[in-house]
């Protein structure tokens, strides 16, 4: 089944909906970085105020270690002596955070501090990195040293020293003020920055100075190179985003101290950050994914729903173009049949007469084959117009499709490949088997006839249960237990426009005189007739696919073959028979045809006078023909007033026109109006041997006893 374009509203809708998310995406993204501006913002305002803050406090500690250098350089404070100790105590009270003030001589050694008497001197003082830089410089200069864990009392500390000198320039050691690492930024982290804010000072080479400085869920500090890095921009102040070492991405500002070789950084993890707007976003998505998913679902059943709605229309169209079609057909073929009717009536009628093995006898012959021919292209005629009567009965379709293909390996040539798969059991329908042989063999045909270099042509068989509605190429297949005939070539395939035309009576893509068109209007006539569905699946240079589908029915006994007709004719017992058809010259040549066959005719071409004929006298005919369609009165309706006036009386009804017979062995309540009372049917043009069998078989049909006729009025009410 070809699968419907995308409406332009659906397309529309879903670039709508792009575009509705690309906007949703573009606004988190923006509320994601104005988030992220903003906290960098404000890390550059906390790191500002603290390397403010570390700076002063700083330059307060330079200006008491400058004053007590001085002082010790001009022996103003002696070291070792009360009132030195003094002095360093009295210095240490405005240092907020620090907790010692200590001389150390040039070897190291403590000779003055703060510290209580007794308090264990701090050991390899002269190793450590504060003494070395304070040694090593040339004037007078802030040296801050390294962490390290105080002797004292065992906690980490740091010391801010300088170096002292005697009058005659000679070093005598260093002044140290001693705090804990955080001694220059621990106000501002316990009450400026948030739980899950890191608060750390760099020196030069990158090493935390105050490596306990981080609260509650804060991340680890910033490598050294990263910390490098940023005081290599020339800003004051930077903020950045930053790779994390454990895929974090954490947020820093850093802003190095005025006066000294520190830097004040404040970091955050981007995680931290972005949580809320994560929660946003979420809430968001969530809230847009699922309203576009929504209208999408809404767009598609929509969308679905129409293009349903497009496909009955069309079916719908291509049903009644199919029907107009088939009406046409059907209505050139009630002319034909009554050409046809009156040329092989008489030519039997003359072949009778002639001598056997004479030339006129041989002359007829050919234009009686020439009517048969002319009779079948009638046939097809009436079966591309859906509704030429059928006798129907249970058949097992195994050896129908054998037999379609042993005739169609002798009668093709180069001979296809053929892998026919059937099942075990027998699939059973009700069918005309005549009619649904020539729609196999139209099918496999052109199945071959698309392979003329020789190909692969698959015929399978097998039953589908179809539980809900399937659809089909160009209808729909409605729940039940199916038959289903596969028949697949490898030939050139077909087109869209082909396709559309496909069953179209007439239409054909081969050359002109090639073929007739009929062909699979004939399968889809056939099928159609008999309450089945035809899928098509066709791809150009790939073949084309034919399924059939067929109602099946439980397994039965199926009917016996017919025995081989004899070459005698049953012939009549001088039965009167009514002949009525609104053609004169068919009547008359029916009344040859029964006058010869041994029966009593007696012929009217008006079907009105047939009836006052029967009213007369009920009794004087043994058996009605009558043709259906006729002006003024049809056949079914005389042969129901003849069964009201003589119950019981023979009728055999004849009609050349698509639809207006029921189909033979349906049911009597199933057929048209009338048709109740008709014992045979028979279809244009008549033959000598069709209607020798017919009355025969309508005369000797078992039949209750007949009342007494019905009197004139009450059969005229």
């Amino acid at each position: 089944m070809a699968v419907p374009a995308r409406p332009g509203w659906l397309r529309t809708l879903l670039l709508l909906e792009l575009a509705v998310l690309l906007a949703a995406v573009a606004g988190l993204a923006l509320l994601r970085s104005q988030a992220v501006a903003a906290e960098l913002s404000a890390l550059s305002a906390f790191a500002r105020a603290m390397a403010l803050l570390a700076d002063d406090k700083l330059g307060v500690a330079d200006a008491v270690l400058r004053a007590t250098r001085e002082e010790l350089s001009r022996r103003l404070i002696v070291p070792g002596t009360p009132e030195a100790d003094a002095v360093l105590r009295a210095r240490l009270l405005p240092l907020a955070g620090f907790v010692a003030i200590s001389v150390f001589d040039d070897q190291g050694r403590r000779i003055a501090s703060t510290r209580p008497a007794g308090t264990p001197a701090p050991l390899a003082v002269a190793a450590r990195d504060f003494f070395v830089a304070a040694r090593a410089a040339r004037t007078p200069t802030l040296v801050i040293g390294t962490p390290y864990e105080a002797l004292a009392d065992g906690h980490p500390a740091i010391s801010l020293a300088m170096n002292w000198h005697d009058e005659d320039g000679r070093f005598r050691g260093v002044v140290a003020l001693v705090g804990p690492p955080d001694v220059l930024d621990g106000d501002f982290a316990r009450g400026v920055a948030g739980p899950d804010t890191r608060v750390d000072v760099h020196r030069l080479d990158g090493s935390v100075l105050n490596p306990r400085a981080a609260t509650g869920g804060a991340g680890p500090a910033l490598p050294a190179e990263q910390v490098r890095a940023l005081r290599v921009l020339a800003a004051p102040v930077v903020a950045r985003a930053l790779p994390g070492a454990d895929g974090s991405r954490p947020l820093a500002a850093a802003a190095a101290l005025g006066r000294y070789p520190l830097t004040a950084v404040v970091s955050r993890d981007a995680r931290q950050v972005l949580a809320r707007w994560r929660e946003l976003a979420w809430l968001v998505g969530g809230w847009v994914l699922a309203t576009l998913a929504l209208a999408l679902g809404l767009g598609l059943w929509v969308a679905r729903e129409q293009g349903r709605r497009q496909a009955l229309e069309r079916r719908l169209e291509r049903a009644r173009k199919l029907e107009s079609l088939g009406k046409l057909a059907g209505g050139v073929a009630h002319d034909v049949n009554n050409v046809l009717a009156a040329v092989i009536g008489y030519g039997e009628l003359a072949r009778l007469a002639a001598p056997d093995g004479s030339r006129q006898a041989q002359q007829l012959d050919q234009v009686l084959q020439a009517g048969e021919r002319g009779r079948q292209v009638v046939q097809r005629l009436l079966a591309a117009g859906r509704g030429q009567p059928r006798r129907r009965q249970p058949i097992a379709l195994q050896p129908l499709i054998e037999e379609v293909l042993a005739h169609l390996v002798a009668g093709h040539g180069p001979a296809p490949r053929i892998a026919c798969t059937l099942p075990p059991q027998p699939v059973v329908v009700r069918a005309d088997a005549t009619a649904l042989y020539e729609a196999l063999m139209n099918l496999c045909s052109n199945a071959v006839q698309a392979m003329p270099g020789g190909g692969l042509l698959a015929v399978r068989l097998s039953e589908q249960l179809a539980t809900r509605p399937q659809a089909l190429y160009d209808s729909l297949l409605p729940p039940g237990r199916w038959a289903r005939i596969e028949v697949e070539d490898a030939g050139s395939g077909m087109t869209p426009a082909v396709m559309a035309r496909l069953f179209e009576p007439f239409f054909s893509t081969k050359p002109p005189g090639d073929g007739t068109g009929l062909g699979l209007a004939v399968v889809h006539g056939v099928v159609s007739d008999h309450g089945g569905a035809i899928d098509v699946a066709s791809t150009p240079g790939r073949g084309s696919r034919f399924t059939l589908y067929l109602p099946r029915v439980a397994e039965a006994a199926l009917p016996a073959s017919a025995a081989a007709p004899t070459a005698e004719l049953p012939r009549g017992r001088g039965e009167r028979v009514l002949v009525v058809d609104d053609e004169p010259a068919l009547v008359t040549l029916v009344e040859e045809l029964l006058a010869e066959l041994g029966y009593e005719p007696f012929g009217l071409s008006d079907p009105v006078r047939a009836r006052d004929e029967l009213r007369a006298d009920p009794a004087r005919f043994d058996l009605l023909l009558s043709d259906e369609r006729m002006p003024g009165l049809s056949g079914s309706a005389l042969a129901a007033e003849a069964r009201a006036l003589r119950p019981g009386l023979p009728v055999v009804l004849v009609s050349g026109h698509a639809g207006a017979l029921g189909a033979a062995g349906e049911a009597d309540d199933a057929r048209p109006d009338g048709a109740a009372n008709v014992d045979e049917r028979l279809a244009k043009p008549l033959t000598r041997a069709d209607l020798a069998h017919a009355l025969r078989r309508a005369l000797d049909a078992p039949r209750a006893p007949a009342g007494p006729p019905a009197q004139d009025g009450a059969a005229s009410a």
